[in-house]
């Protein structure tokens, strides 16, 4: 069964971080890097090495505004110390390759289990621009205290945070009323148009988080009335009560027959005449389980517009709560489709 993934088109939204995690996020990478750099104003650092301490306080910095993170504190530590010595190694000495590389770190420790190529891309280009401002603030000087050039220098830092903090979010298609008349025959078409019609009522109430999972309900809603018209156009094609009479006349016939090659024949068709009529049921319980997390759907989708006028018209109402829940189970089915169908297939290769 087809997923919401292949309803989605370029719509979606800028993904921004509440202002206190924008908040918390800068303070902490300004104060570990400002940290750092304060301690290596009295270190006494190689040389050779003349770029890490701001690669050290990079990393510290990425590492306090990512505690949630935890796991991955060694990783962003490494991250611009392995940039470092590899720029040392090249005769070059900036902080672009260590930003580059912490940038990446960052996008993959905050965005995944979702982490796409772009967004180590977007990772890579923001952590080398923000290393990058951060060493040209340190170099040319504020006539500041060092403790507040390094804060500062600290907040260009900011940027290689940028693929965590801000990120564009897809949203799930859901279909117009001439798309679903273009794809869906008549009787599959209500349930659709019913899901259109609540997700537009709920688009100027909802909020753009909740929108985005509505969207995906509503995408869903499409994907299972096409899969039900597949099945249903399979099933259409299969006539039980004449495969039973078929079935029914081969034995008889198989009874009479004297000849091993004939009888063999026969034997062979009412096997396959019996698998086809299992498959058939199979079908028949897969439509009805899709048939039901359709309404499922639909019902959520119906109470979540009348939740919202609740919000807005009675003071102390909540909005429609839920909504992960709806869509683990929408997805779960998704999954569990495609694992019987695996499994399916591997009994057919081994037998």
């Amino acid at each position: 069964m087809s997923g919401p993934a292949e309803t989605q088109d370029s719509s979606g939204r800028l993904s921004w971080a509440a202002p206190a995690q924008w908040a918390a996020s800068a303070a902490a990478m300004a104060g570990g890097f400002a940290l750092v750099q304060v301690g290596a104003d009295v270190a006494n650092w190689s040389p050779a090495l003349t770029e890490l301490p701001a690669a050290i306080g990079l990393g510290l910095g990425a590492t306090l505004a990512s505690l949630r993170q935890w796991k991955f504190a060694p990783l962003l530590l490494a991250a611009p110390i392995a940039g470092v010595l590899a720029e040392s190694w090249l005769g070059s000495h900036t902080l672009l390759l260590p930003g580059a590389l912490l940038g990446l770190a960052t996008a993959f420790a905050h965005l995944r289990p979702r982490f796409r190529k772009l967004d180590g891309i977007n990772g890579v280009l923001a952590g080398a621009g923000g290393a990058a401002l951060a060493s040209l603030l340190l170099l040319r000087g504020l006539g500041l205290p060092l403790a507040a050039e390094a804060i500062v220098a600290g907040l260009g830092a900011v940027m290689l945070l940028l693929p965590a903090l801000v990120r564009w979010v897809p949203r799930a298609h859901v279909p117009s009323e001439r798309e679903v008349e273009r794809s869906l025959s008549a009787a599959y078409r209500p349930p659709v148009l019913r899901a259109g019609q609540l997700y537009r009522q709920l688009e100027t109430d909802a909020d753009a988080d909740m929108l985005d999972g509505l969207a995906e309900v509503g995408g869903w809603v499409f994907n299972l009335a096409r899969s039900l018209q597949t099945i249903g156009r399979q099933l259409d094609t299969v006539d039980h009560s004449d495969l039973e009479d078929r079935i029914e006349l081969l034995a008889m016939e198989i009874e009479e027959t004297a000849d091993p090659f004939t009888r063999d024949r026969r034997l062979a068709t009412a096997k396959h005449l019996e698998q086809l009529l299992r498959h058939a049921d199979q079908l028949r319980l897969e439509r009805d389980r899709i048939a039901s997390l359709q309404e499922y759907a639909v019902a959520y989708l119906e109470e979540a517009r009348v939740g919202l006028t609740l919000a807005r018209t009675l003071p102390g109402e909540q909005t429609p709560g839920r909504l992960n829940e709806v869509l683990d189970r929408l997805r779960q089915h998704a999954v569990e489709g495609d694992a019987r169908r695996q499994s399916a297939r591997e009994v057919h290769a081994l037998g």
